[in-house]
């Protein structure tokens, strides 16, 4: 009986309750120049079924644009899905919106709030006992409008405490990156 009781979210093999903190670097190739958005990055997954996931996200940072102060604000909240194909290997899509607030100072952006969604599916590996690799396509709609090939991989350092990293590639060379903690719980 406890056996059919048990949860497949908590079995062992690829976590879906976890929290990524760290920092991430966003580079967009502007027309005139290049814009570097440095932020702080909080980004949570709860595993409530054995196929599926909530999610939620917090970004806070700054936009260097030359002349100008902006700040950054973003919050994403969604779900993801999962499937798991074989033993160290799972597919996903997941659909997230995003609420993005910017406040400036300058004579560009005085204050902007940007409402889209981010539209992802891919692949989590189980490498090693302790090692992840994804791979996924990631779609954001909103005035941004692009795709990116995202590669990335967790090294978990502890059973609960690991390193994650990540790098996303956009249609019109946008660039990324992405560096923390991951909690599992």
């Amino acid at each position: 009986m406890a056996c059919a009781v048990s949860s497949p979210v908590a079995a062992k093999g690829l976590s879906y309750s976890y929290v990524d903190v760290g920092y991430q670097r966003t580079e967009l190739d502007a027309p005139s120049d290049t814009i570097d958005i440095d932020s702080a990055l909080v980004d949570a997954s709860f595993g409530v079924h054995e196929y599926a996931a909530l999610r939620a996200g917090f970004r806070r940072g700054s936009i260097d644009i030359p002349g100008e102060s902006t700040d950054l604000t973003e919050f994403r909240l969604g779900a993801r899905g999962h499937y798991n194909v074989m033993k160290p290997l799972d597919v996903y899509g997941e659909a997230l919106y995003f609420n993005q607030k910017l406040n400036g100072s300058g004579d560009g952006i005085s204050s902007k709030t940007e409402i889209g969604g981010i539209y992802e599916a891919g692949f989590r590996l189980q490498a090693h006992k302790k090692a992840e690799i994804d791979l996924a396509y990631r779609y954001v709609s909103g005035d941004l409008d692009e795709s990116f090939i995202v590669a990335g991989g967790v090294l978990m350092l502890t059973k609960n405490i690991g390193i994650n990293v990540n790098a996303a590639f956009g249609d019109d060379d946008d660039e990324e990156y992405f560096a923390g903690l991951r909690l599992d719980f």
